[in-house]
């Protein structure tokens, strides 16, 4: 086990002016201090300022005291002093701005006087010019001042001091709060508003509030809470022994807005534990949060109330319905969740009712039940975040006031957070990175502002920067990459929000040398890149600043130094140490951890422990070494987690999703992990049998619906059967190789039909960005998909084209081509198209005929594994292009034929139909033979005997599944409809869906739907017509290839007379023209038409193959 500690020898008090600037300052590197970890920042105070020789002792003057206890400095408890180590001391109060009246009261004691060091100026990493009125707090002239910096390996200080010089403007770290009892983080919060309550605290478009501002409207909605929220009966799951058992969990949906913040701190002070719920989950996945966390009432915004109750109103249902889940699953959940939330129905609270009750009402001091202590303690729950879970679920991680408190000391020893900083933090409050470092900022007396990338997208976020005039943002590295890889595009040069920021501080997963490289043109000369390391249940942990005048990094950048309230060490599986450079499980040692996961004991006892003088640990899960530099280096992950741009994903949730997928089988999710490249998920799905195999485009779409974005799978693979070990297990070894489908698009790669026509492809596809010379089938795109993707380029466009020409220019730089040309391109044939040639000559065409309904672009996928012949396809007349249809079979086998004549006029010729043009095939092939020529191989492809009832129609050919109407209106008026209808007529109406549909039937290639419903008029169409036809025997050779759910595998056997060879494929009917399966299909017919073939050239007599039987 390698330890990294903070407790570190007292530094020289002179030293040379290289060695001063620290690690996070120089390249130089004392050997007494740990490389790349701030210093800590000693002050002399100025003339007429108390010292440690004058000040009253610091039990008389200790206004931070909690009630009946001390401050942490005058406690001499383990914990307290195990974390403090040799810290050298902050000598006198900080340097005070000039234009400030207030200074920040901290905790003081005696301690011996300190030699200060020789003085040098300092300038810092934020621009140089005269900062706004809003910063008076922390950019001030030097006007002669100047504060000695430490060297010191207690690993604390600052990233605002990147070298010494003789500017004009320097910038000066003024710590917002000073050592002391900081129990909650209500103690904390209540010194900086005493302190700093007139400055800003939250900043939003209608103006900034105030620290002052926000602790009174905090208070006053507190004792609104209290009357308004169910009575407390500390019945709350909780993660182990707490005092009184755990608050109940209440839940806060006001989106990414201030409001968000002040309820939780007036939740916090009626003592309640607060769970932050996203507006932008999907809603399966909001009732398992408000579920896992047992929430019984949400405090919403007006705009966030119908949602918040569809919540509360599923999360009840799942418990009624939970028999369709994974039985563990169940057991898990009903053991932790169902037990507190039976028989509630939960209660939506409105905050702005809330709000306006509150603006009068005097508000108490601390708003608390009676005759209870109105402050939290340390290891109290704060909030629960939720992240991906590895049973399917998310899991609910409990934050502690404690450890809030720790990373709000780190962010202002390690960053430099303090009063005239202004933090724009660009991530879900109702993610951990969000929630924590908004209330840490808050903890220091920084203005936070709460932007949403995913409403107000990249440029956006670039113009709010500017308006709230940030000095530092937090985001993730795919945000970073995302901004300036928008504002190179652009070309507009340098952006105002971008370079005036003091700090970027990225947090999920590391940034890379690439990252750094890319951004740098478009930051400011000043401007620290901060990588970031942390987790849910760890909060911060190291942090690794790369600043201007260093060199780009190779690879990734590492974590860097451990903070000085963290102490990591890396261990070998069977728990020795590891040795400097070996790979080894992180364990992490502080106060500052989380005390578990909610209502998951199990899992909690899994992960955390104690040392033997009582410090808790808490194994992640991360696989970590030290580098030669002494800084920590994430290697991977010990489990099957993986990070994906910036967030933490268990594939067993994405799988737990695709499983729902009533057309999914079997799945495993696999991360493709290559540093520098970015980590994809790729998922291998194997269809459910008897159902259709679902499109990777189709399953994309669905999952968006589902999950974050960031947890839809990048690549999608279907697959006929999971490769398994001897035990059963999934042999992810063996799992084929998945293409990169997604990419970004930029004016550099794509011109602008292309980035139009790709927007459009990427929308359909369900991908963020579409490569240039990969086709449409090929990226997930299927019939349906094609057919929407053609209505939005004619709706946006006002270009009509038809599948067919899909097939003509598959590849996005070929339709996009075809696009710009609009109507000028040479016309091709509305029942015809050629769907793919062959890589030689000498082979007949094959011919395909699509079902009722379905699109010649249906046998794309079977062409492609025929590469001997070309292969022509056809499609009902009127499908795309308005016209009469054919209203026999016998019509449109006489239409297809004068078109295969065309294309070859005398045979042998092969013919392929599925559903419905496996009649038409076999209508051909007489006519055919009337004339005298010669069908060398009819394949049949799952099709039906005619029916005369529409149900059983419905099974016969390959119709595409309809989308549930998206128009909530129109649901809704629609079922007023037939409720009001229902009160003369019990039954409802009997006559109305029947009769449009027949109408379309009848009306079908004259009149255009628009979308769907022209291919269910097709299909209703064929319905009427195979009713009347009479089909006629083949004698020549055939295959027969039967699906699922066939029921006319006997009753075929009277018409296919000849040498017949059938062939039984476990899909879905039209699943047999789709990946995975259509490979098998390929392989068979290609071996049945060489055998044809052969027989047909071996002999001038040929026999007649459509002779009567």
């Amino acid at each position: 086990m390698f330890l990294v500690r903070v407790q570190v020898p007292q530094p020289p008090l002179r030293k040379a002016p290289d060695e001063r600037r620290g690690p996070f300052l120089s390249s130089a590197v004392s050997p007494a201090t740990r490389p790349n970890v701030p210093p800590a920042i000693s002050r002399t105070p100025p003339p007429g300022q108390p010292t440690a020789e004058n000040r009253t002792p610091a039990a008389d003057r200790c206004g931070d005291r909690p009630r009946g206890g001390h401050c942490r400095t005058h406690r001499t408890d383990t914990l307290a002093t195990l974390r403090r180590g040799s810290r050298p001391p902050i000598v006198g109060p900080p340097i005070p701005a000039p234009e400030r009246k207030n200074r920040f009261r901290r905790c003081t004691v005696p301690v011996r006087p300190s030699r200060a060091a020789p003085p040098v100026r300092l300038r810092g990493t934020a621009r140089r010019t005269p900062p706004p009125p809003a910063r008076t707090g922390r950019a001030v002239p030097s006007q002669g001042r100047r504060g000695p910096v430490s060297a010191s390996g207690d690993h604390r200080g600052v990233l605002v001091h990147a070298t010494a010089t003789t500017g004009d403007a320097p910038w000066h770290h003024v710590p917002a709060v000073g050592d002391a009892a900081d129990h909650s983080i209500l103690d904390r919060w209540d010194r900086v508003v005493a302190d700093h309550g007139d400055e800003p605290a939250l900043i939003e478009a209608g103006g900034d509030r105030s620290f002052a501002d926000v602790d009174r409207a905090a208070r006053g909605l507190a004792a609104e809470l209290l009357d308004a929220l169910l009575a407390d009966d500390h019945g709350g799951s909780g993660v182990g022994p707490v005092r009184g058992g755990a608050p109940r969990p209440v839940g806060v949906m006001a989106g990414q807005t201030p409001d968000t913040i002040v309820t939780l701190l007036a939740l916090v002070r009626a003592r309640r534990t607060v769970v932050v719920l996203d507006d932008h989950l999907p809603p399966a996945r909001l009732a398992h949060v408000v579920r896992l966390a047992d929430v019984q009432e949400i405090v919403a915004a007006p705009d966030h109330r119908e949602q918040a109750g569809a919540a509360l109103a599923a999360a009840r249902q799942d418990e009624r319905t939970s028999a369709h889940q994974d039985e563990r699953t169940i057991a898990h959940q009903d053991e932790h969740a169902t037990a507190h939330t039976d028989g509630h129905p939960g209660r939506v609270h409105d905050l702005a009712v809330l709000r306006a009750r509150a603006v009068d009402r005097p508000a108490p001091s601390d708003a608390a039940p009676a005759g209870s202590d109105p402050r939290p303690g340390g290891f109290d729950p704060l909030v629960i975040v939720f992240t991906s879970g590895s049973t399917g679920l998310p899991k609910g991680v409990v934050v502690t006031h404690r450890q809030q408190v720790r990373d709000a000391e780190a962010h202002a020893e390690a960053l430099g957070f303090a009063a005239g900083d202004r933090l724009a933090i660009a991530a879900p409050l109702s993610f951990t990175a969000g929630i924590m470092y908004a209330l840490a900022g808050l903890m220091d007396g920084v203005a936070v502002v709460a932007l949403e990338p995913r409403d107000r997208g990249v440029e956006g976020i670039v113009q709010d920067l500017a308006t709230h005039r940030a000095t530092v943002v937090l985001g993730t590295p795919h945000l970073l990459r995302s901004i300036t890889g928008a504002a190179a595009a652009s070309g507009s040069g340098p952006r105002p929000g971008l370079t005036g920021l003091r700090l970027v501080v990225t947090v999920g997963e590391p940034i890379t040398g690439t990252d750094v490289a890319a951004a740098r043109p478009h930051l400011g000369p000043h401007t620290v890149l901060v990588n970031g390391f942390g987790a849910s249940e760890l909060a911060s942990v190291a942090f690794c600043p790369v600043r201007p005048e260093d060199p780009v990094p190779e690879g990734v950048v590492p974590a860097g130094g451990p903070i000085a309230s963290k102490t990591v060490r890396i261990v070998r599986p069977d728990g020795s140490e590891a040795e400097p450079g070996e790979t080894g499980e992180l364990v992490v040692v502080s106060d500052g951890v989380t005390t578990g996961y909610w209502g998951d004991p199990e899992q909690t006892a899994a992960h955390r422990s104690s040392t033997p003088d009582g410090t808790p640990t808490w194994r992640h899960g991360d696989l970590a070494k030290l580098d030669d530099a002494g800084r920590l280096v994430l290697v991977g992950r010990s489990d099957d987690a993986v990070k994906v741009r910036g967030y933490l994903v268990e594939p067993t949730e994405v799988e737990a999703a695709l499983r729902a997928v009533p057309e999914v089988g079997d799945v495993v999710v696999t991360a493709l992990v290559a540093p520098p490249a970015v980590t994809r998920l790729v998922a291998y799905v194997v269809p459910r049998p008897g159902h259709r195999t679902p499109a990777p485009a189709a399953l994309r779409r669905t999952l968006r619906d589902r999950l974050p974005e960031y947890m839809v799978p990048a690549s999608i693979v279907p697959m006929t059967a999971l490769p398994r070990n001897e035990r059963g297990k999934v042999d992810r070894s063996a799992l084929p190789g998945a293409p990169v489908v997604e990419t970004v698009m930029t004016e550099s790669t794509h011109d602008q039909w292309e980035l139009v026509v790709g927007q459009v492809w990427a929308a359909v596809l369900g991908l963020s960005g579409v490569p240039l010379d990969e086709d449409f089938a090929a990226l997930g795109g299927d019939s349906l998909s094609a057919e929407e993707m053609l209505a939005v380029v004619h709706e946006r466009l006002g270009v009509d084209l038809r599948a067919s020409e899909l097939l003509e220019h598959p590849t996005l730089r070929q339709f996009a081509a075809r696009v710009r040309a609009g109507t000028t391109a040479l016309p091709s044939h509305p029942d015809v198209v050629k769907v793919s040639t062959a890589r030689e000559a000498g082979h007949p065409p094959v011919f395909c005929l699509a079902g009722g309904g379905a699109l010649a672009l249906t046998f794309l996928p079977l062409s492609r594994h025929l590469p001997e012949h070309d292969v022509y396809a056809f499609q009902q007349h009127g499908l795309e292009r308005r016209g009469l249809p054919d209203w026999s079979i016998e019509r449109s086998a006489r239409r297809y034929l004068a078109l295969m004549r065309v294309v070859q006029p005398r045979g042998p010729y092969l013919l392929v139909g599925h559903s419905l043009g496996g009649l038409v095939a076999l209508e051909v092939a007489r006519l055919l033979h009337e004339a005298g020529e010669q069908v060398a191989h009819l394949a049949l492809l799952d099709s039906y005997l005619p029916r005369t009832k529409s149900e059983q129609a419905r099974l016969l050919f390959s119709r595409m599944e309809a989308r549930p109407p998206r128009n909530r209106t129109l649901r809704v008026l629609r079922q007023g409809v037939d409720r009001v209808a229902k009160r003369v007529m019990p039954a409802g109406v009997p006559y109305g869906a029947q009769a449009a549909k027949r109408f379309r039937a009848y009306t079908a290639g004259v009149v255009r739907y628009g979308g769907q419903k022209d291919f269910d008029a097709f299909f209703d169409q064929a319905e009427i017509v195979t009713r009347r036809h009479h089909p006629s025997p083949f004698a020549g050779r055939s295959t027969f290839v039967l699906a699922d759910a066939n029921p006319d595998a006997d009753g075929w056997g009277a018409l296919l007379v000849g040498q017949t060879q059938t062939v039984r494929m476990a899909c879905e009917h039209t699943s047999l023209l789709r990946e995975p399966h259509v490979a098998e299909l390929a392989t068979a017919l290609r071996a049945a038409f060489a055998t044809a073939l052969r027989a047909a050239f071996a002999t001038d007599d040929v026999a007649d193959p459509t002779a009567a039987v």
